[in-house]
């Protein structure tokens, strides 16, 4: 049996999580799971390895092995929490979106068709970090039942109260039908096309809360680090360079211990995405891979500078977030042009889009 250190960073890597994200997620302190996985730590509390495996978001199986490696009981629960185990993490510059879903869901009667909604974007947009938000809004303030659906079991809902139900998966339609009281966010690349669903398009952050956010990730690696007239125009280049996303935004941030905001923007413009992690170029591509031909071709045609015109494909490559609107035109991501644009080796789809990254 693996060491519940081992297994534990195992998890965590490749859910593309830093050890801070996995404390924000699990309400656990970076100290404990720092002491876990390196050893000096070999009984985890019960209640420890349940809120580690929550904010990993692990399906039955995974949890179970978890909590065997922790010397706990195997035993499985199809029925999550009641209520979120804490704060989805840093969320800054999301007071309108989370206003606006908390109003959707709320509002929604059970004859309406607003009770299933697809939150929509590009990777590292934070549109699991925005369903956690208003779900816990949900809870607190109104008295809620939250439930997480990270297998494909069905889960028990109380058709006593108001419930959402927080997804990454596609649910199963016949679930609305059968809880009139139920609501159900699912957090994906692309609408799901199930009926009835509500599409929430989220887009990157404002320029003042991207640069807000970045500063924040910044002071947990350089303490002492001060905005300045000097630098004011660096770290807004940087926020636009990387598109806004707080992943991205998150990840750069590491770079302030090695680079000042200016050589770090000179990094940048030759390659956007040299400073972002690999978990966010790994799932840049898959959202590059799961379009149609003609999608992949406008987005090509469109990095290079092509304007897109009124073609058909190019709704779908919005909603995604892949693209977005500039004023009178629409504009690529800059992150998004540099995946479609790298020279891969391998094999491609057609448009130029490579099946995996560059080793």
């Amino acid at each position: 049996m693996r060491e519940f250190g081992e297994l534990l960073r195992t998890h965590r890597i490749g859910a593309g999580l830093t050890q801070q994200q996995l404390a924000d997620f699990a309400m656990v302190s970076v100290r404990a799971i720092r002491d876990l996985e390196c050893g000096r730590t070999r009984s985890p509390r019960a209640e420890t390895v349940r809120l580690l495996a929550e904010g990993l978001r692990l399906d039955e199986d995974s949890r179970a092995d978890l909590q065997q490696a922790g010397g706990r009981s195997a035993g499985r629960s199809a029925v999550a929490p009641p209520a979120p185990a804490g704060s989805a993490g840093l969320i800054v510059g999301r007071e309108a979106e989370s206003a606006a879903l908390a109003a959707l869901l709320t509002e929604a009667a059970p004859a309406t068709d607003r009770r299933l909604v697809t939150i929509t974007g590009v990777s590292g947009v934070g549109k699991t970090r925005l369903a956690l938000e208003v779900a816990g809004e949900l809870h607190f303030r109104h008295g809620w039942s939250v439930l997480w659906h990270p297998t494909q079991a069905a889960p028990s809902v109380d058709d006593d109260q108001n419930t959402v139900l927080v997804t990454d998966r596609r649910p199963d339609p016949r679930l609305l039908d059968a809880h009139p009281r139920l609501r159900v966010v699912v957090t994906a690349r692309a609408p799901l096309g199930l009926p009835g669903e509500h599409v929430f398009p989220l887009g990157a952050l404002a320029d003042d809360a991207a640069v807000r956010m970045l500063l924040t990730h910044v002071h947990r690696v350089r303490p002492a680090f001060k905005p300045e007239p000097a630098n004011q125009a660096a770290l807004v280049g940087l926020v636009h360079a990387l598109d806004g996303l707080p992943s991205a935004l998150e990840f750069a941030a590491g770079w302030f211990m090695v680079y000042s905001p200016q050589h770090l923007l000179e990094r940048l413009r030759s390659n956007p995405l040299d400073p972002t992690s690999a978990h966010l170029r790994d799932s840049l591509r898959l959202s590059l891979s799961t379009l149609d031909t003609d999608g992949r071709e406008l987005l090509r045609r469109m990095a290079e500078g092509e304007d897109p015109g009124h073609d058909r494909s190019l709704g779908d490559l919005c909603v995604r977030g892949l693209v977005r609107r500039a004023g009178s035109r629409y504009e690529v991501l800059n992150l998004v042009r540099a995946a479609v644009l790298e020279p891969v080796p391998g094999p491609h789809l057609a448009g130029g889009v490579a099946l995996t990254w560059p080793v």
